[in-house]
């Protein structure tokens, strides 16, 4: 919710805006029902169109750190894109949000696939594979300056530097959470041994399919001894009624969809990040209008929760949502569809801070 638009590419009614009040207002909304996560995108320019989808955002760490400071129980996360900025001044800024949020933050990694941005900064384009070698150093680095009492010494492949202090350190211990997403098979690899979390697109929508991906996504952590999670995305429409609820998913992805956007979102997607195969991006398409490639929750609350149901039972973890109105649709699914949750069993009441 740091970028307009959110992550629907739609010229509909009621799309987020991303203004800061709007972002305080959904931001202490969610933090007060108990959701467990808030996570921004970096993202440095648009993808063109009527919409020119996400070309307004706020900065990951300043708001991050903004965040924080009117929120008491969620994680907030920030995403860094390895290549921008330094370990030594990544480690700096993490360990300040982990002390303005008491130790509630963590770290989204991305090696950048958007290279329209990288040209924004005159930065180093690496080959696929490379920036995974480069974001692997990169963590390296950043771990050893959250951990290290002293000042420490790093020679590597890109870094060189010398005398290395950092303070204070994070609250958590031994360092916080870190998640990527890899979808590629440099990234899945980098993911497995190196974060906490791989954030996944589904290339599969069915339950054998999608249980398959994750159980292969975990095993390749544990044949090392590391355990991961496995989170990914969800779009929501939820109404009175099942019909109601296409009815709208239709007319927003459908009829108000920004194809120009997405088109250029899908050539930029497919050719540089290795995530889906072209033929399969192509049958994405909907869900890349709809939710940035999402998987689709469409219904009552009923049957939005019994879709849930489902995603646990493939071994996902966790879910990152997004809507068309966030702050309409943020309250409804803490009105009608939590309730539900705790009643099935998918998640606890949120603890008491008193």
């Amino acid at each position: 919710m740091n970028c307009s638009h959110g992550s629907t590419i739609t010229t509909a009614d009621n799309t987020w805006k991303m203004t800061w009040p709007e972002t305080v207002e959904v931001a202490k909304m969610a933090d007060k029902a108990g959701f467990e996560v808030l996570l921004p995108v970096a993202r440095w320019k648009g993808y063109g169109g009527t919409t020119n989808f996400n070309n307004r955002t706020f900065e990951t760490f300043n708001w991050a750190s903004a965040v924080s400071a009117i929120t008491e129980y969620s994680c907030i996360f920030s995403t860094a894109h390895v290549p921008l900025i330094h370990p030594v001044a990544a480690a700096k800024q993490c360990a300040t949000i982990d002390h303005i949020s008491g130790g509630r933050f963590a770290l989204n990694i991305v090696c950048g696939w958007f290279k329209n941005e990288f040209e924004m900064f005159g930065a180093q384009w690496n080959e696929h594979e490379v920036r995974y070698e480069y974001a692997t150093e990169w963590l390296r680095f950043l771990k050893k300056i959250w951990t290290s009492e002293k000042e420490i010494n790093f020679k590597g492949r890109w870094f060189n530097s010398k005398s290395v202090w950092s303070e204070p350190k994070p609250i958590q211990k031994p360092m916080p959470p870190v998640m990527n997403a890899g979808g590629s098979v440099a990234g899945k690899k980098f993911a497995a041994t190196q974060t906490d979390m791989n954030f996944v697109l589904l290339k599969e929508r069915n339950m054998e399919g999608g249980k398959a991906q994750v159980d292969n996504l975990k095993m390749m952590a544990k044949e090392i001894d590391r355990n991961i999670q496995v989170w990914i995305h969800v779009y929501v429409v939820c109404r009175e009624t099942e019909k109601e609820a296409k009815k709208y998913a239709d007319y927003y992805i459908v009829e108000k969809g920004d194809n120009a956007a997405v088109n250029n979102l899908l050539k930029i997607f497919g050719m540089q990040s290795e995530t889906l195969p072209s033929d399969v991006l192509n049958e994405f398409r909907r869900h890349f209008i709809g939710g940035h490639g999402g998987y689709p929750l469409i219904g009552t609350p009923e049957q939005i929760v019994d879709g849930m149901n489902d995603i646990i039972k493939m071994g996902i973890n966790g879910i990152l949502i997004s809507w068309v109105d966030y702050k309409t649709e943020c309250q409804q699914w803490i009105d009608e569809i939590m309730p539900l949750m705790e009643q099935n069993g998918q998640r606890n009441s949120k603890p008491s801070l008193e």
